[in-house]
Parts: structure tokens; C-alpha cells; sequence
């Protein structure tokens, strides 16, 4: 026998599946060290040398379209349960039911109108999940992701480099940014730079990790960090959803 919510949480699950397929890719990627130091006359300063580290390889396809079906599914969750319950509430064929949100809480209030086949205080839990910055940052994010991956045809992710600890030891003229930034159109990142005849002796310890680009609340922060707690969030909210409906006679 069908449920109200099968569509829901066969989403869900869905989503669920690709996580350790994403979670190997990075791996496999990021265990290469696809990066190498490089030393490049500096632009403006005649016997300077700027000492950087550059990606040797771009990020697989296969982890942006990892990530993209992960934020589509786990969005198209939200949808498929809020439809189900217009339907188990009357609405012969909704075109109004798809999961609200809002750049911001005095926003909510139109964006309740993509819901309005829903019943009132199904609206008004879903209003209670605060899906708008300021109020779940990490739910508003999901929808951002996924309008980024209909967009671009892929959610943009890139792979920056970070350094998480230095030793330094030399003599003459030398420079270092701090903190270090890492240039994401260039792939690189800049460790140092050498005046006329200095000597370094460096050690620096890097670590390589796949990013979330270029969306906001989430710009910069690792793809896991991300979408796993979004997979749990979404999960919850599910069974909320679903028990509310219950609650309220909707479904059975």
C-alpha cells in the first residue's frame, strides 16, 4: 500500500545514496596532493620572487554532479511532501505547494503564496522551520544551492588549499601574507615572496579540501560540513511534516 509521503522520503533516500559516492570521490581526488609549489618572478619588485601553490588538476565532474543531485534531491523532498499533503487535503490538482522560502523573515509572507493550496497550519509550520537567513541559515542555503545548480548546470564548487600550520627559518628580505588567501580563479595561493639573495629554510603544512563556491551563507565552507547536516535537517523535517499531517487528520 502507497503512503502519502513514499515520494518524499524515496527522495530522501535517494539523496542519502549519493553521499558516500561523493564522499569517496573527494577522497580520491584530494589523496593525489593535486597541487605543487611554483616560483614566479614578482610582478613589481625586480629580484623578488613570489613562492606559491598552484592546482595541477581541476575537480572531477563527477563531485559538482554529485553535489547538484544531493541538493536536488533533498529539495525535491521538501516539495514532494507538501504537494502530497494538498492532495490529502482536497486540492484535486495544487499548483500552489512548494515548500516556501524567503530571503528574510518580513519576506515569508509572499513567499506563502507558492503555498496557498496548503491548509493554514500546515503554512504555518512550514514558517516555523524559519527558512530565510536569520532565522535556519543552513535550510535557506539549500534552496540557494539548488537554484545555483539549475543555473549554471552545476552546482559550483571548487578545491582551495589551506594552510594549517608553518615553519619558517632564513635570512634577507621576506614576506608572507597572513592570513593566507586562496586566489579561486587563479587555483593558487601565494606562501611567500624573497628579496634579492634572502634564503628560507619553510615548511608548510597544507591541507586540500573541496568548497562550496560562490553561494551565499555557505561560500567557502567544505561540501560535507554542508550537505551532511542538510541531510539530517531535511530528515527531521520530514518526520515533523509527517506527524504533523497525522495529527491534524490530513493522512493516515
Amino acid at each position: 500500500m502507497s503512503h502519502a509521503f513514499d515520494s518524499a522520503r524515496r527522495k530522501l533516500e535517494r539523496a542519502g545514496r549519493h553521499f558516500s559516492d561523493l564522499e569517496r570521490a573527494i577522497s580520491e581526488f584530494t589523496w593525489k596532493r593535486p597541487y605543487e609549489a611554483v616560483i614566479e618572478p614578482h610582478p613589481t619588485k625586480n629580484d623578488h620572487t613570489v613562492h606559491k601553490i598552484r592546482l595541477t588538476s581541476t575537480l572531477p565532474p563527477i563531485i559538482a554532479d554529485t553535489c547538484g543531485e544531493i541538493v536536488q534531491g533533498l529539495r525535491s523532498s521538501l516539495d514532494n511532501a507538501t504537494y502530497a499533503i494538498a492532495v490529502a487535503a482536497g486540492k484535486t490538482d495544487p499548483k500552489h505547494c512548494a515548500f516556501p522560502f524567503a530571503r528574510n523573515r518580513d519576506q515569508m509572507a509572499n513567499a506563502l503564496g507558492r503555498a496557498k493550496d496548503l491548509p493554514s497550519e500546515i503554512q504555518s509550520l512550514l514558517v516555523g522551520f524559519q527558512p530565510f537567513i536569520g532565522g535556519n541559515d543552513l535550510l535557506w542555503s539549500l534552496n540557494e544551492m539548488c537554484n545555483a545548480d539549475k543555473h549554471r548546470m552545476v552546482i559550483p564548487v571548487g578545491a582551495p588549499v589551506q594552510r594549517t600550520g608553518v615553519s619558517i627559518h632564513g635570512t634577507g628580505f621576506f614576506s608572507m601574507p597572513d592570513p593566507h588567501i586562496w586566489d579561486r580563479e587563479k587555483n593558487e595561493m601565494e606562501l611567500f615572496t624573497l628579496g634579492p639573495g634572502a634564503t628560507t629554510n619553510a615548511h608548510f603544512e597544507l591541507a586540500l579540501s573541496v568548497a562550496i563556491q560562490g553561494v551565499e551563507i555557505v561560500d567557502g565552507k567544505p561540501v560535507m560540513q554542508v550537505l551532511m547536516p542538510l541531510g539530517v535537517l531535511v530528515e527531521r523535517m520530514l518526520d515533523t511534516i509527517e506527524f504533523e499531517s497525522k495529527r491534524l487528520g490530513y493522512v493516515t
